[in-house]
């Protein structure tokens, strides 16, 4: 005779209040977690084959599609409007050294092109003035 065991759990009223009571002490635990981690970068690197065969797994299984069948336009616009904006700004101001930097990068690399005068052709112009400079975008973001 077979046994099935029924596993017991909290109900979703006491699951969701104790999500909820933990909102306010997420961010410290959040913050403690990434303090204790020192090798992120190399675990990260360690599990690129993992990664490509999820990655896989889930192309092959369609995965994203079926995410966004369960969703809908409206959904993403509302999530977007209440969770998206409020956070955009202080992201944005803590990214802002990174910015820097890159597009710093960004700007030295197209100042360091040399590109052809303008002609009076435009089909000229795009392969010699336009196409030098996104060449060397290219290099720079493969370097």
């Amino acid at each position: 005779m077979e046994m099935i065991t029924v596993v017991e759990t909290k109900s979703l009223e006491a699951t969701v209040s104790n999500y909820r009571d933990g909102i306010s002490k997420a961010p410290a635990r959040y913050k403690a977690g990434v303090e204790k981690n020192n090798n992120q970068n190399e675990n990260a690197i360690a599990a690129q084959g993992l990664y490509e065969a999820r990655i896989a797994e889930s192309i092959a299984n369609k995965a994203r599609v079926r995410g966004l069948q369960g969703s809908s336009t409206a959904a993403w616009k509302q999530a977007a409007s209440t969770k998206g904006a409020s956070r955009i700004g202080p992201g944005m101001t803590a990214a802002l050294p990174k910015f820097s930097k890159g597009i710093g990068d960004v700007l030295a690399t197209i100042q360091a092109t040399t590109i052809a005068e303008r002609t009076a052709d435009p089909m000229a112009n795009i392969d010699n003035r336009v196409k030098p400079i996104a060449q060397a975008l290219y290099d720079m973001k493969r370097k």
